[in-house]
């Protein structure tokens, strides 16, 4: 009883808490005073002609530089009295748009945006504590050719404003927004999260993100547990996906909760509005495949996420699922119901520079494809046991096998802590080998029994509602080739 007293003053704190703001309405109505800045047709003709490196991570995007600087934008009044920036970028034929900030300094009070022309899809606010190491700002797509970015900022901080674009990605594959009788990207046997395959697997689900690189690329990835259960915004996914390899991790973009709301993708309509940007690389290794990230903030309680709980124990996985995103499409899921079997596989070609411990899975349902890669493999205690580095699985082979990462293996994989997962899963050094999941809402405190949370039950149904509708107010192909 004490507990659920607990759990109901948390929620009622946590309701009044909230900073309810009304969404940013974008003004459409005088965008054609807004200068356009545009990327030249042969620029982008140029960067797709090359597009033809299919061991890395799934490509959906091409770069363009795009200078713009403030000079380049109309400043004027925002109907909130705050001083108004606003610049149109465009690029013909892009089924989305994303932007990287070669510069990103603003100071307090200032809010920045990007939009769609029609004003459909808003991205941000981003503020001065979205600004990376570098300096720098990636933000997350909105779709269509032509893009809005809008600054408000205090009239008398606009001196302190320094802001340049830097480079357009031109997405030429459309994970921003689907329609009903658009082409389908991954195949058909893959089985949306929301249908009943996904019942058992509620709070796993809610773990697994949509990674974007650099604005380029994209992979699956998953938040994880740590034994302090301080609810750390530590991601894990592939090390094949090359963050901080080929982009920094601060150009990390997730996505949460991009999933269809019926079964079998009758409505494709996934929402890419809840993400966030930015990460710090804290772990990795070839050899054991993964990569761990710290998010730069906490996913909010609108996002309802879940922190997978994990084993890193030898015990070989019976039964169980992975959880992914396919083509960058809406998260699906995997079952697999015999018992997997420890390998070691190249996942790089013939060259064979990433030999990597693996679990081999063959699938009972579903399968997975490129941007797949990091999503993760959950055994018959809904412990987090891999991620997804290669095989040769797809509805047209459905006997073929994926290989897993394993978890066992990346727990340890090098004794500094830039190479193993120990450091950060165990920082202070328990000895545990197993961790169950914790919900992002959930209250832990004496009368736990195990310490281990219940999951999305813990607070209620009628609660998690409420709490989720005032949150809500707010804003490879073979063996042999990386699945990504």
């Amino acid at each position: 009883m004490k507990l659920k007293l607990r759990l109901l003053a948390f929620g009622f704190a946590l309701a009044c808490s909230l900073h309810v703001q009304a969404a940013m309405q974008p003004d459409l109505s005088s965008l054609n005073a807004v200068p356009r800045h545009a990327v030249a047709a042969s620029t982008v003709a140029k960067a797709l002609a090359q597009v033809s490196d299919k061991s890395r991570p799934l490509r959906f995007a091409v770069l363009a530089d795009l200078p713009v600087a403030l000079d380049g934008g109309l400043w004027d009044r925002a109907p909130d009295d705050r001083a108004r920036w606003r610049a149109r970028v465009s690029s013909a034929g892009a089924l989305a748009i994303a932007l990287e900030f070669s510069r990103f300094s603003l100071p307090a009070g200032a809010e920045l945006w990007i939009y769609d022309a029609r004003g459909e899809l808003v991205q941000g606010p981003y503020s001065r504590r979205d600004q990376t190491p570098e300096g720098k700002l990636w933000t997350a797509l909105v779709p269509g050719d032509e893009a809005v970015i809008e600054l408000r900022v205090p009239e008398a901080q606009k001196s302190a404003v320094s802001l340049q674009l830097g480079k357009l990605s031109h997405a030429y594959l459309d994970i921003s927004k689907a329609a009903v009788d658009a082409p389908a990207k991954s195949g058909s046997c893959n089985i949306d999260v929301i249908c009943s395959d996904g019942d058992n697997w509620r709070n796993e689900i809610r773990s697994v993100a949509l990674l974007s690189i650099g604005n380029e690329y994209v992979c699956s990835g998953q938040l994880v547990n740590n034994a302090r259960r301080d609810r750390s915004p530590l991601l894990l996914t592939a090390n094949h996906c090359e963050i901080g390899q080929a982009y920094p991790a601060s150009s990390v973009v997730t996505y949460w909760n991009y999933q269809t709301s019926t079964c079998n993708r009758a409505v494709p309509n996934g929402s890419l509005s809840q993400s966030i940007s930015g990460a710090s690389l804290l772990a990795g290794d070839v050899g054991s495949d993964f990569t761990l990230v710290r998010l730069s903030s906490t996913p909010p309680a609108a996002y309802n996420v879940y922190y997978a709980g994990w084993d890193a124990g030898s015990a070989t996985p019976r039964s169980g699922v992975a959880v992914h995103h396919p083509a960058g499409d809406e998260k699906r899921i995997s079952t697999y119901t015999s018992s997997a079997s420890a390998q070691t596989v190249c996942i790089d070609g013939e060259a064979c520079t990433r030999r990597v411990r693996a679990w081999q899975v063959n699938w009972a349902r579903g399968t997975t494809e490129q941007g797949s890669s990091g999503g993760g493999l959950w055994n018959q205690d809904h412990r987090l046991v891999g991620v997804l580095s290669g095989g040769n699985a797809s509805c047209t082979n459905t006997g073929g096998s994926d290989y897993f990462a394993r978890l066992n293996a990346a727990y340890q994989a090098n004794s500094a802590s830039s190479g193993q997962l120990k450091a950060w899963l165990d920082p202070d050094n328990s000895g545990i080998t197993s961790l169950g999941g914790l919900d992002s809402r959930e209250v832990t405190g004496p009368d736990d029994e195990d310490g281990e949370g219940s999951g999305g039950g813990s607070l209620g149904g009628g609660l998690l509602a409420a709490l989720a509708a005032l949150a809500g107010l707010r804003r490879l192909t073979s063996r042999r080739a990386c699945r990504a």
